[in-house]
């Protein structure tokens, strides 16, 4: 087994998009989370699905007053298009721990343990995005010392 056995596309999105893109962009590419790059192109972050509902509160509020605040549906929804125009860079997870294209099957699993990752990107030399590897290729890569074949 390779990296590029157990590495998906990655669906990128860029840090001046807006909270709207990112959620269109998840949406119509059916996906849980988004790599995010600079103006570059290269790595800087990672939107979940998690990071969304994070970008409709306030920075400056605790989870009880998230709760009171979007206590009914109306408010829900009035937080939801408060936060169409955020830029994904203000709530974006720039935390990310990557690998590159050449790193060991070792090297990744240690990666996930260490940082808790169930998704880790993958970058080439100059730190652009290149694939990602899944919660489905973590679990490849554990089947494979355990001699479990994928049919």
């Amino acid at each position: 087994m390779e990296l590029r056995d157990i590495t998906r596309e990655a669906v990128i999105i860029h840090e001046d998009a807006s909270f709207k893109d990112a959620v269109a962009r998840m949406v119509r590419e059916q996906t849980n989370s988004l790599l995010v790059v600079n103006e570059h192109g290269e790595l800087s972050g990672e939107v979940g699905v998690s990071d969304l509902l994070d970008g409709i509160v306030p920075l400056s509020m605790d989870g009880d007053s998230a709760l009171s605040l979007l206590g009914t549906e109306k408010e829900f929804g009035d937080a939801v298009k408060g936060a169409e125009n955020t830029l994904v860079s203000d709530f974006m997870n720039a935390d990310v721990q990557s690998v590159k294209a050449n790193d060991s099957l070792i090297t990744i699993a240690a990666i996930a343990i260490t940082h808790g990752s169930a998704r880790i990107p993958v970058v080439d030399q100059e730190n652009r995005p290149i694939g990602v590897i899944s919660r489905r290729g973590l679990k490849h890569i554990l089947a494979k010392f355990l001699a479990i074949k994928d049919d």
